[in-house]
């Protein structure tokens, strides 16, 4: 959360100048005005001024020359304030102190051909569960014979969201002869006749961790139907003690279709379980819930990150001020203008 630390002028001292200076001109200019004024030895006496000075069309003369030059000085004063703050430049500090989350999370998804028809709903779930993180950096990787990256791990959780929005996308019609699928499965294939190799995605997705010398929480959220075609590098069995041993944790989401075959789901919950993560079966009754439980107990270690600081010039109240200066300024003016045309037709009447 950004906090404001304090508001000030970048330039305090150019302020300070500006303001000496129009204190200087006031002062000049009353000096010259005092010296300008006769003195009383050299005044020159008028008949009668005594009551011109007591006419009331006299008095109100004065009354309102007066109150006009009051107002004039008052908005260049205003005017002129203004220009000074807005030429020392107000600005405002603001500070985000960083609390990084030491979790990296990667969605692993089975893209063969036997799990095109459930593959959106599992995107769906993704989707569910990076919702409940926060501050965690996010990847996807997608596989069947050979893995590829769609994102890497990043905390733009709104870019997230979008790709896995496009994802979905390739997924809609559930089936392996879409356009939007063969181009958003396209390098996942080398051989046909090796796929849907879970033992080879686990690896693949264990090793899009970067950051290896940072001490951080990893783990994979592994979905897959279990089914493979032909033999890969790894068994599922190898794969889970690959990431056992990187200290990597697996969350599993086996496709429905996987109940149907009990050995299937005993080596994948197996594998799961044995690197402290769970194991559910898609679409069961808060299966992304319980990944992002066990995602939040992971121990996560704080990093000690400078804050982040931000200054923002704020040249709103010196605008505003000028504004109102010159404004005023021009409304006595006008003013003027429009009391001496009025007196000059009452006077030619």
């Amino acid at each position: 959360m950004w906090t404001r630390e304090d508001t000030g002028f970048h330039w305090p001292w150019l302020v300070a100048v500006l303001g000496v200076l129009v204190l200087a001109l006031l002062v000049g200019w009353l000096l010259r005005w005092r010296a300008h004024r006769p003195a009383s030895g050299s005044a020159s006496y008028v008949a009668h001024a005594g009551r011109l000075r007591a006419l009331p069309r006299y008095r109100a003369l004065v009354r309102r020359q007066v109150v006009l030059g009051t107002c004039l000085t008052l908005a260049a004063l205003v005017a002129c304030t203004g220009a000074i703050v807005v030429a020392g430049r107000v600005q405002e500090r603001q500070t985000l102190a960083q609390s990084d989350r030491t979790r990296d999370i990667v969605l692993c998804l089975d893209a063969s051909g036997s799990m095109a028809e459930v593959d959106r709903q599992v995107l769906r779930e993704f989707r569910t569960i990076v919702d409940g993180l926060r501050g965690e950096r996010v990847g996807l990787t997608i596989w069947s014979g050979a893995a590829i990256t769609i994102f890497p791990l990043t905390d733009d959780y709104q870019y997230v969201v979008d790709q896995l929005y496009e994802a979905e996308k390739a997924f809609r019609d559930g089936t392996v002869i879409s356009d939007d699928y063969a181009v958003f499965t396209a390098g996942t294939v080398v051989d046909w006749d090796v796929q849907s190799q879970l033992g080879d995605g686990l690896a693949s997705c264990v090793q899009r961790f970067d950051r290896r010398d940072e001490d951080r929480t990893r783990a994979i959220v592994l979905a897959s139907d279990n089914e493979p075609v032909g033999t890969g590098i790894y068994n599922v069995t190898e794969a889970a003690q690959y990431a056992a041993d990187e200290k990597v944790v697996v969350h599993g989401i086996a496709a429905p279709r996987t109940a149907d075959r009990p050995a299937a789901v005993r080596e994948f919950r197996t594998a799961m379980t044995s690197t402290g993560g769970t194991f559910s079966l898609l679409g069961d009754d808060n299966s992304a819930g319980s990944v992002v439980r066990a995602i939040d107990s992971l121990e996560a270690t704080p990093i000690e990150r400078p804050p982040i600081v931000q200054i923002f010039d704020r040249p709103r109240l010196g605008t505003a001020l000028a504004g109102i200066g010159l404004l005023g300024l021009a409304l006595v003016w006008a003013a003027q203008g429009a009391l001496a045309l009025r007196d000059r037709r009452g006077g030619a009447r």
